[in-house]
């Protein structure tokens, strides 16, 4: 519970170990020189900072972009706590966790990302796989690895988003590179490839997709019941795998908080990043909707809300002013095609061998900066 003891020490709480709360981790003995305790909520102890899809492709580089998050934290005098959060009650200032721990809170800070619906979940056991789940990608790596000679299983992608065209083009990479092959599939919906990218980027990646044999459909995957795939149109089909990358939504825990969310439950925040409806609980990255202007959802904004995101927090528990978050107006995103790469910088679109290599410099620069001497060696 809170209490107006002016000589109590500050609570923060950061819940999820997301691209948002990177830059306060690693900065947390500024929160303790200000009279403020920090604890961080993560449902593991690692956290990979690359893309799902590209586990598929290159599961070898995943150290390099892996970040000891409880290491991070300990090592700067926090409280690292292993679990899941099940509620949040903001008029109480307190988060409860499914082990039914209570904490309290002067400050909560939330990156906890997005969930697929189980609607697309629903499939037999071992053929469905989220792209947000790396060990979920690991295991059908392992299975396709593990494919006999002469099978061609069908491999469908649900969603025509960056994640579903990096799933598929890597899987064909994956197959390529290790003599296997599949059949492979991606439904898109009416709104098509990459709905939000230029034109030229989307002709781009349907070029390479086309080019791959992937083949591309305009219906929607809905439902996933046993091994049957049920579509928008009404038709049904199987697969032998099924690879979700759609429907994504903020966490259930945020709609059912009493915190305003938006229409797919994201909490809604102000140029401070600070919750409309309750002072003292800020968010980053895709489980918020930033209220003065709509922003796509990717890890570039993450990256820079965590930066406004720490000096807010640091702010409002000192009691100082607060800045606001400026987003970049156009975003540089580059996706990972397994054998190529797409640059978007818009107007600027480019697509060749560069942009994987531009992509892997990025990433692992910015987290280099979060690993400990220990993890950039290994």
């Amino acid at each position: 519970m809170m209490t107006n003891d002016p000589g109590r020490r500050k609570r923060l709480l950061l819940v999820g170990a997301g691209h948002a709360h990177l830059f306060s981790f690693a900065r947390i003995e500024r929160f303790l020189r200000g009279g403020i305790d920090v604890t961080v909520i993560s449902s593991a102890p690692l956290r990979f900072f690359g893309t799902g899809p590209e586990v598929l492709g290159d599961s070898d580089g995943m150290k390099e972009l892996t970040v000891d998050v409880r290491a991070l934290v300990e090592r700067g005098g926090g409280r690292f706590l292993e679990g899941r959060v099940a509620s949040v009650h903001p008029q109480e200032h307190c988060v409860r966790m499914e082990s039914g721990e209570e904490l309290f809170f002067d400050a909560l800070s939330l990156n906890i990302g997005s969930e697929i619906p189980s609607a697309l979940l629903g499939g037999s056991p071992g053929r469905v796989f989220a792209v947000r789940s790396i060990s979920s990608l690991l295991e059908l790596r392992r299975r396709i690895l593990a494919l006999p000679p002469g099978a061609k299983p069908h491999l469908a992608v649900a969603g025509g988003g960056p994640s579903g065209c990096e799933a598929a083009a890597n899987v064909y990479e994956l197959s390529r590179r290790h003599g296997r092959s599949l059949r492979i599939t991606l439904t898109t919906g009416a709104a098509g490839l990459l709905p939000y990218f230029p034109l030229k980027a989307r002709r781009l990646v349907a070029a390479e997709l086309q080019k791959i044999g992937v083949e591309v459909s305009e219906r929607r995957t809905t439902l996933v019941s046993g091994d049957t795939l049920v579509y928008s149109d009404g038709s049904t089909g199987d697969a032998d795998f099924l690879v979700v990358a759609t429907g994504a939504r903020p966490s259930k825990v945020l709609t059912e908080s009493g915190l305003e969310v938006d229409d797919e439950g994201a909490v809604i925040v102000d140029e401070y990043l600070q919750s409309l409806s309750a002072k003292g609980v800020f968010g980053g990255g895709d489980c918020v909707a930033f209220q003065p202007m709509e922003l796509e959802r990717s890890a570039s904004h993450a990256l820079r809300q965590g930066r406004v995101l720490f000096a807010n927090l640091l702010a409002y528990l000192s009691g100082e002013p607060m800045r606001p978050f400026i987003p970049k107006k156009e975003p540089l995103t580059i996706l990972n095609l397994g054998r190529t790469g797409l640059l978007v910088r818009k107007p600027f679109v480019a697509r060749g061998r560069f942009a994987l290599l531009l992509k892997r410099w990025i990433d692992r620069r910015i987290v280099k900066e979060f690993q400990s001497p220990s993890e950039e060696k290994s």
